[in-house]
């Protein structure tokens, strides 16, 4: 797509998903945009939210993902869907994009489900809650951030921390927790 800032056109390549959700031919447009830069290629990508632009740059760090395959990865499903996905390690999602077969699939899973990890939980996933209130509560936050109803999240989380005397860390019991609803 053509997108115009004042009077300059600018070849903007968007995922399917994306081309969507924009309005009509003359509307405002915001796209957060990332610029590939190569020896033989230059091209702008964009994104309807900052969050797609930073899973599009987690997506290029991983061997033999380019920014093509990236935006049809994003295209796929909803970005949450997506982290969902890679945190439950379900490369079979992955795979049955058109271009990424079941070893590159495995890669991005096994890449970056560490990386999703830290981004979501940050350094407090590595200490546990004094009494588990707040990690219970921030692991409530993080499963309903990834699309779960609120009760099937709480209901998770419950079953969760059984075990280890209500001693866990944020990232133990969305682990758990998935595990649980995966199976559900």
């Amino acid at each position: 797509m053509i997108v115009d800032v004042h009077g300059i056109g600018y070849l903007v390549t968007v995922g399917n998903r994306t081309l969507a959700e924009l309005g009509t031919v003359g509307e405002r447009v915001r796209l957060y945009t990332y610029t590939y830069v190569r020896e033989d290629a230059l091209g702008l990508f964009g994104f309807r939210s900052q969050d797609e632009l930073t899973f599009f740059k987690l997506l290029l760090s991983v061997k033999g993902i380019g920014p093509k395959a990236a935006l049809a990865i994003l295209s796929r499903a909803e970005l949450r869907v997506l982290k969902r996905a890679i945190l439950q390690e379900d490369a079979a999602l992955l795979a049955t994009i058109p271009g990424i077969g079941p070893k590159t699939a495995a890669r991005v899973v096994l890449e970056l489900k560490g990386k999703l990890k830290q981004e979501m939980f940050g350094e407090e996933a590595k200490i546990p809650a004094p009494g588990g209130v707040d990690a219970v509560a921030q692991a409530l936050q993080v499963l309903t951030g990834l699309g779960y109803a609120p009760a099937e999240a709480k209901e998770a989380v419950r079953k969760a921390t059984a075990g280890n005397g209500g001693n866990h860390s944020v990232e133990q019991l969305v682990t758990v927790a998935l595990k649980g609803l995966d199976r559900g």
